[in-house]
């Protein structure tokens, strides 16, 4: 017994591969489970169980169509488009396909994506890299059910860094420019520019993908037409923006500060805090620096992103993962730290926590957005006073 579960340890903790196949697995049957339901009601209407991924695509026929992507359509699905219209364009590949296949080709690319960010980690070992997929996995697959971007855009950062790492500057940019114009607040990962040397000239190539993503509409649609896609979508988010609060920090500092003012004052307080470690310029040529503002970087886009809703915190969860699990010799206070985070950010909110036991407590969205933001704060504390210097692991393959 004890060599079969030894060789079963081995077969899926030392594989690089094996538990990689088996998150692809899953995120096939989700997938194919999300078109058998059919659809539900909600947003007063009747949609898909993959709402968001019809959202998507939909959205390049919206533009062909020359629509107005920011309005409703709920005729073809519930809630607003709120990415960019390069991302519209490059969901055109998905467009045409049926939806099974479409959705389960969305979902693997999010799961591959974020492998790939992990695997260009040469701090993380195979060992641990499965460890940290296994941390992740209820936030990667709730997103997945959800067909969400989260997954694809914390794989994204992590990748760009690891890249970065390698000295491979244009596919690094590359990729955090695609990311950005998935989601706004991924522009955040150009922070790690700044960390390497030939700054101008890697911000350079940042702009310059930026510029040509930014104007790949141009393809199908018209100059004036494109100036308007994008005044609609800053009308939306500044609409959004002062609607929402999302599972972030806007939960609690909303209880302490006049309404008038707590969001500009949590947001600047975010800002000041995730790029005071830039300061420390002696710093940039440490490699476990280097992670470390990577992994604030992560935290930051859910913690402070008043947007941050269930299926955001596979990207935080990444980011204290990466944190824990590239250190050689953690300490028993760092593991009870992640593994609260672990319970309280994701085990918490599932069917494995009675209900009754929930509702006794106070509301989901403090609790899952509790431990994150204390990692936050322990891991910048970690930047600034570092206790000792820690072994850096051998990569393992």
């Amino acid at each position: 017994m004890r060599n079969s579960t030894s060789g079963f340890y081995s077969f899926l903790f030392q594989s690089p591969v094996v538990l990689f196949a088996l998150f692809l697995l899953i995120s096939v049957i989700i997938s194919i489970i999300n078109i058998q339901l059919g659809v539900h009601h909600f947003w007063g209407g009747n949609y898909t169980y993959y709402n968001n991924y019809v959202i998507f695509k939909t959205s390049f026929g919206n533009l062909m169509e020359h629509k107005n992507l920011y309005e409703l359509h709920l005729d073809k699905y519930a809630d607003l488009y709120k990415y960019s219209p390069s991302f519209a364009c490059i969901m055109g590949i998905f467009y045409y396909l049926p939806d099974y296949l479409g959705l389960t080709l969305w979902n693997l690319l999010n799961v591959i994506v974020l492998y790939k960010g992990l695997e260009s980690l040469s701090l993380l070992n195979t060992k641990n890299r499965n460890f940290l997929l296994l941390f992740v996995a209820a936030e990667l697959f709730i997103s997945v059910q959800n067909s969400q971007s989260n997954v694809l855009l914390a794989g994204a950062c992590i990748w760009a860094f690891g890249l970065l790492e390698k000295n491979k500057t244009s596919s690094a940019t590359f990729i955090l420019a695609l990311a950005t114009f998935v989601k706004i607040y991924s522009i955040l990962g150009a922070l790690l520019l700044l960390l390497y040397p030939n700054r101008l000239k890697t911000i350079l190539q940042f702009t310059g993908w930026c510029l040509a993503i930014l104007l790949l509409p141009l393809a199908l649609i018209p100059f004036q037409e494109l100036l308007q896609q994008y005044e609609y979508w800053w009308i939306m988010l500044k609409a959004d923006q002062s609607a929402s609060v999302g599972m972030s920090m806007y939960v609690f500092t909303q209880l302490m500060l006049p309404d008038s003012v707590y969001k500009i004052i949590t947001l600047f307080s975010g800002v000041l805090l995730l790029i005071s470690p830039l300061a420390l310029f002696y710093q940039y040529k440490n490699p476990e620096f280097r992670l470390k503002f990577l992994c604030l970087i992560l935290i930051w886009m859910v913690v402070f992103n008043y947007k941050a809703e269930s299926p955001t915190f596979i990207i935080a969860m990444s980011g204290i993962g990466i944190w824990y699990f590239c250190k050689s010799t953690p300490s028993r206070t760092n593991l009870i730290l992640v593994l609260m985070t672990l319970f309280f950010t994701s085990v918490w909110v599932t069917d494995l926590v009675p209900r009754g036991i929930k509702n006794h407590f106070i509301p989901i969205h403090y609790v899952k957005t509790i431990m994150p933001a204390f990692m936050f704060f322990r891991i910048l504390f970690d930047v600034w006073f570092p206790l000792r210097k820690e072994e850096i692991p051998a990569h393992e393959n």
